[in-house]
C-alpha cells in the first residue's frame, strides 16, 4: 500500500505531527467538496510539487511508486465513467483518489511511528465515553501503518516464487496463502500483546 514508512532528512519533520495530521486530514476532507476535473489535477500537480520541496527526485519518485497500488481501481472507475459516458467525472473521481492517497502517504512517510500512536492515544480519549480502549486504538494503527512494508514484500516474495514454478503470473494464486499468513502474524501479535500486558483476554 503505502511506501517504507517514516523517512529521515525531510523538510517536515521539524513540523509538529499535530499540525501534519490536521492538515492532512483538513487537505483530504476539502478533496471531496471539488467538483472540476481541471482543478482536481492541478491539485495532484500541486502535491507531487510538494513532495519535490519536500525531499527532492528521490523523495518524489517514492511518491509515484506508492501510486501503484491504485492503478486497479483506476481502471475500474476509468471503464465504469466510460461506459456511463461521465468522463468529467471519472476524472475528478481519478484524481480525488490520488491525491487522497498522496496526502496520506506524505503523512506517513514524514512521521515517526511512535508519534503517530502517542498522537491518536492523546486525541481519542472521547472514544472512551462510547466505551472503546483508545490506548488499544492506537497500538492497532500503529501495528497497521508498521506492518505495510513488511506485507508488501511478503506479498513481493510469493510472486517471485509463484513465477519461478509458473510463467502465469497473477495476485489471485497467491492471495490465499497471503491472507493465512496476515491471519497467523495477527494471532502471533495479539497473543504477545497479552503477555506484555497491552490487550486483555476475554472472559468467557
Amino acid at each position: 500500500m503505502f511506501a517504507e514508512v517514516s523517512l529521515d532528512n525531510t523538510k517536515l519533520d521539524e513540523v509538529s505531527i499535530q499540525k501534519k495530521m490536521l492538515i492532512s486530514c483538513a487537505a483530504a476532507a476539502l478533496l471531496f467538496f471539488i467538483k472540476n476535473p481541471i482543478l482536481m489535477f492541478g491539485i495532484f500537480l500541486a502535491l507531487l510539487l510538494i513532495y519535490f520541496f519536500v525531499g527532492g527526485l528521490k523523495f518524489l519518485r517514492l511518491g509515484l511508486s506508492s501510486l501503484k497500488i491504485t492503478i486497479p481501481f483506476i481502471i475500474i472507475l476509468a471503464c465504469w465513467h466510460l461506459y456511463l459516458d461521465h468522463f468529467d467525472k471519472g476524472l475528478t473521481l481519478i484524481f480525488r483518489l490520488t491525491s487522497a492517497f498522496l496526502i496520506a502517504n506524505l503523512f506517513l512517510l514524514t512521521s515517526k511511528i511512535h508519534d503517530i500512536i502517542l498522537t491518536i492515544q492523546k486525541y481519542s480519549f472521547f472514544l472512551k465515553i462510547f466505551g472503546i480502549n483508545s490506548h488499544a486504538v492506537s497500538i492497532t494503527i500503529g501495528l497497521f501503518i508498521r506492518s505495510i512494508p513488511i506485507l508488501k514484500q511478503r506479498a513481493k516474495n510469493l510472486m517471485l516464487a509463484q513465477s519461478a514454478r509458473s510463467t502465469k503470473r497473477s495476485f489471485w494464486r497467491i492471495s490465499i496463502p497471503l491472507a493465512l499468513s496476515i491471519l497467523d502474524d495477527a494471532d502471533h501479535v495479539s497473543e504477545a500483546l497479552r503477555a506484555r500486558g497491552g490487550i486483555k483476554k476475554r472472559e468467557n
